[in-house]
């Protein structure tokens, strides 16, 4: 069940339209306090129109500009409140000088009272209008803004649904290889996304891929393309061909300025061989168990959806057992501390170099590491991690 939104949130989250609409029901609601402020004096004298409509004006102008504002830097709210403050004490000074500077007051004659007794019933109503409408503006603002909210919330459900769906099992093991992945999305719905696809006995592929972005249209678009490498793995499952057929279709079905980074291996068991290409993406990090290295493989292509007729290439890399080879993108390596700093290559290789667990401890221990780098329980981009090792 969604949590229910808090005001500030809704406050924050609000488009100009919907937040001018909001500056003028506070506009109304505030300026009540004019006529109101008036009507509380003692009523031995007629008050000036000037004074009130001034008063009226600065206190419905102020939470006007709160609102408007206020949201986007503290400066901006202090000199909001230095700017009202000023003309609102300047209103009161100007009063203090006339009241001081007039005759000393005289008795209220008839037509006196009549006339404050007419101009005290126009500011109770006047007070009346104000609140109604402030109030009327208010509500309906507050509640289109809930509805757009609850069916944003409903699509992004879905959204989380389809993609928690295209992802495969946490862990795959066979006779010959043991696959663990995690994708960790930085908002509801991540533009990340993994996959394991069983070729034969012995062939199985690995796909890791990253949407530029984050929300639900990246989500969107790296659900498309995982439909589109199923379909494309029926023909032929060769790296270079896989990832210049997916540019193709990415590059028809995205907006502009969305691309896809990608890294894909084919992992071949009857010759102990790993066929691999990568598009924009993060290297694959091979440890050889023998020697504890750790080698970084790539091939240099551009990131899928970029340059319709882009060219792909792919490697051969041979395997020995309880080697293991991890996929990541890039939200790992350019996670931030709080000084800025990013956690880097070397660091993601040392932790590699010294896990000796299961991918699946593998995964677990790099996005501890994340965690306690960045001391914070979200990232600030999607992580993914994919880990294969071979047996």
């Amino acid at each position: 069940m969604p949590r229910r939104p808090k005001a500030f949130d809704i406050w924050k989250g609000m488009k100009p339209p919907a937040l001018r609409r909001l500056a003028l029901a506070a506009f109304l609601l505030f300026s009540v306090i004019g006529p109101l402020g008036h009507l509380m004096d003692q009523p031995s004298s007629i008050i000036p129109w000037r004074s009130i409509i001034l008063d009226t004006l600065g206190a419905g102008g102020f939470a006007a500009s709160m609102i408007l504002f206020a949201r986007k830097r503290w400066w901006i709210t202090l000199l909001i409140v230095i700017f009202w403050t000023s003309v609102l004490a300047g209103e009161g000074i100007l009063s203090i000088h006339q009241s001081t500077s007039i005759e000393p007051p005289r008795a209220l004659t008839p037509e006196d009272l009549d006339a404050t007794g007419t101009e005290r019933v126009v500011l109770g109503w006047l007070a009346v209008v104000l609140l109604v409408l402030g109030y009327t503006t208010f509500i309906r603002v507050i509640s289109n803004e809930i509805q757009k909210r609850a069916r944003f919330e409903t699509e992004v459900k879905i959204a989380q649904d389809i993609q928690q769906s295209l992802l495969p099992e946490s862990t795959v093991q066979t006779s010959w290889y043991s696959i663990a992945g995690i994708t960790i999305p930085a908002t509801e719905v991540g533009g990340d996304f993994f996959d394991v696809i069983q070729i034969s006995d012995d062939c199985v592929a690995i796909a890791i891929a990253d949407v530029t972005g984050h929300g639900v249209g990246p989500g969107i678009l790296s659900a498309m393309t995982k439909s589109a490498l199923h379909s494309r793995l029926e023909y032929d499952t060769s790296p270079a061909s896989v990832l210049a057929n997916l540019n193709k279709t990415i590059f028809d079905l995205s907006e502009e300025k969305m691309f896809v980074t990608f890294a894909y291996l084919v992992a071949d068991r009857s010759q102990n061989m790993v066929r691999l290409a990568t598009a924009g993406h993060p290297p694959i990090l091979y440890k050889h168990h023998q020697s504890n290295k750790i080698e970084e493989l790539r091939t240099v292509n551009l990131g899928l959806g970029i340059k319709r007729d882009a060219q792909f290439s792919d490697v051969e890399i041979p395997f020995a057992q309880d080697d293991s080879l991890l996929l990541y993108t890039d939200g790992v390596i350019e996670a931030m501390n709080i000084k800025d700093e990013e956690y880097g290559n070397e660091q993601l290789r040392r932790v590699v170099a010294s896990a000796n667990g299961s991918p699946e401890q593998v995964c677990d221990e790099i996005v501890k590491k994340l965690h306690e780098f960045t001391k914070n329980d979200v990232f600030q981009d999607d992580v993914s991690i994919v880990c294969i090792k071979f047996s």
